[in-house]
């Protein structure tokens, strides 16, 4: 029991910590800061494959057509 009580601090810190070098980082900028990029595998159509980033999973489909466009 008391190994789990220990272990939820010590999560809780680490989020608490996280979270306060987030808001102090973004807050030198004044602005948010953005999303991570996902990254998107693509399978071309002449059988190459391209890895790239897209601003959302959503947008992979069409960041990925993009991209193998430009490498034929």
């Amino acid at each position: 029991m008391k190994k789990n009580v220990a272990r939820f601090v010590a999560v809780t810190a680490i989020c608490f910590a996280v979270a306060g070098i987030s808001s102090l980082q973004a807050g030198k900028k004044g602005i948010p800061a953005p999303p991570p990029p996902v990254l998107c595998g693509c399978a071309c159509p002449d059988g190459s494959i391209v890895v790239t980033h897209a601003p959302s999973a959503d947008q992979c489909e069409a960041v990925c057509a993009t991209a193998c466009d430009q490498t034929m």
